[in-house]
């Protein structure tokens, strides 16, 4: 963009004189001028180039001032097009407008993009574009070349507006003027670096980047959503932006006041019935639940940065589903416009597959048997506990096994637990040992389970019984040891049983 003098100089009607001149390189078509009833529009051409564009976008330039040249009198003068001459009789602002009170404007930088901009040129430009979009006024196309946007243009000055983005572009104006360059008139290019601003969003939970996280029935899950805030022309009529995060069955939303808003480093105060303000006092936003959705509706004129963050928990319940092949999706999406002067043509951004995150929580199943005919004796009304601790003093829950011998407790987070039997099954021996298993991805899952269930087998003896355990060598020693003790107490019998006799004989 050329410097703001330039800017308006142009803008205005520009009385040029350079009566020694030869000029000789200025053509011109049929059409007299206004202003200058002896000058005729200007047909020489130049390119306005538009730098900085995305490849994919489309552009279109719509002429705002006319030039005119006077052979006789060596005078080019601008004036307004026809379009924009309709559009300031159809405002009651701009409708007594003249070109010499547009150079007492104050310029500022016609293409900040900033909401927040007090420059009446970029407010002039906002206005003229809505203008546009609103009753279909004809423009050039650019031809868009990677980054680049330009095309070939007669002399004169133009307002430059996006008609395919995903973006939000601040407001632009090109001017293909004049200078003297020797004896002649050259007519000059003009290039623009386009000022964009970009809208996403993003989730995590637990904490950012993160895209999965293991947690336990009952948990409070804490989520993370940050979204880029796009910076809308000042003029702008359509600037909806709104955030809708979506939960599955297994997640329950802990309320309105549990959404913190965060408009870059400030805080913003959600109330009790979803408004949401800042220390002004202003509406920044409305939050609203509404079954497994929470949408959050952005008024853009209150938001002073270009980054929201949203933190708010949501609780694990009984509907969650188990696994890795039962991970509880839940995402976020964006919904804000990206024509800031069209009737509300609105795009949805799924995050470029980073608004997707995943709740994991896992199941713990428990297998009681009587170990003297292998698994097949299943023993029922056995009872457990799941500790978190080693020392057993933070008990989760009691599970009792059912006639197959099952017990199952779904709602583990991953981590290190451990279990114990509390309560044996009639006529057996109750099991002391404490049992640690690890739950998550590198725990102990039964193979063939793919339903997120965590297997622990755990063997009964019956009451009075020695446990049949050990090697077949421990077995015969054991035997053995039986023999040898019986023959001892024989052979003692038969001993004492001869010397009584040997007394008796004597």
């Amino acid at each position: 963009m050329k410097k703001n003098k330039k800017i308006l100089v142009f803008l205005v009607s520009v009385f040029m004189f350079f009566g020694l001149l030869n000029v000789s390189a200025i053509n011109t078509g049929s059409t007299n001028g206004t202003i200058d009833t002896g000058s005729k529009i200007i047909t020489d051409k130049a390119t306005l180039t538009i730098n900085d564009v995305v490849s994919g976008d489309q552009l279109s330039a719509y002429k705002v001032l006319d030039a005119y040249y006077n052979a006789s009198t060596n005078i080019i003068t601008y004036q307004f097009t026809n379009d924009f001459q309709k559009f300031l009789s159809s405002s009651s602002e701009y409708r007594d407008l003249t070109v010499d009170d547009l150079y007492k404007y104050d310029s500022g930088s016609i293409s900040t993009g900033s909401t927040l901009s007090t420059s009446k040129i970029d407010k002039l430009a906002s206005a003229y574009a809505g203008y546009v979009k609103k009753n279909s006024v004809s423009g050039t196309a650019l031809n868009v070349s990677g980054i680049t946007a330009s095309a070939q243009l007669d002399a004169g000055s133009y307002l430059v507006i996006p008609t395919q983005t995903l973006r939000v572009y601040a407001v632009m104006f090109g001017n293909l003027d004049y200078t003297a360059s020797g004896n002649d008139w050259v007519i000059n290019n003009e290039t623009i670096v386009a000022k964009v601003s970009d809208a996403g969003v993003t989730k995590s939970v637990g904490e950012e980047q993160m895209d999965s996280g293991s947690y336990s029935l009952g948990d409070d899950v804490p989520f993370i959503v940050t979204a880029t805030v796009p910076k809308y022309p000042t003029n702008a009529t359509n600037k909806k932006y709104v955030i809708k995060d979506t939960v599955t069955a297994g997640l329950t939303f802990n309320g309105v006041q549990s959404v913190i808003v965060h408009d870059g480093a400030e805080t913003l105060t959600t109330a009790s019935n979803g408004n949401v303000t800042n220390d002004s006092g202003e509406q920044v936003a409305t939050v609203n639940i509404s079954g497994q959705t929470l949408t959050i509706t952005f008024n853009v004129d209150y938001i002073n940065s270009t980054s929201i963050t949203i933190n708010y928990s949501a609780k694990l319940n009984a509907s969650a589903g188990l696994g890795a092949n039962g991970g509880n999706s839940n995402s976020v999406s964006l919904e804000y416009s990206n024509d800031p002067y069209g009737n509300g043509s609105y795009t949805t951004v799924p995050s470029d597959g980073n608004g997707k995150v995943d709740v994991y929580m896992y199941g713990l199943e428990i297998y009681k048997f009587d170990p003297n005919d292998g698994f097949a004796i299943a023993l029922q009304n056995a009872e457990f506990t799941i500790y978190k601790d080693r020392d057993l003093n933070n008990d989760i829950t009691t599970i009792k096994t059912n006639s197959s011998g099952i017990a199952q407790y779904a709602g583990l987070g991953a981590g290190t637990y451990y279990v114990k039997e509390t309560k044996a099954p009639t006529g057996y021996v109750l099991d002391n040992t404490i049992h640690e298993i690890q739950i998550g991805p590198s725990g102990n899952l039964d193979p063939a389970d793919t339903e997120g269930y965590y297997r622990l087998d755990v063997s009964n003896q019956k009451a009075g019984l020695l446990p049949v355990t050990g090697s077949a060598g421990t077995i015969i020693l054991v035997v053995l040891g039986l023999l040898i003790i019986g023959g001892a107490v024989y052979f003692f019998g038969f001993y004492k049983k001869n010397k009584k006799q040997e007394e008796q004989t004597i």
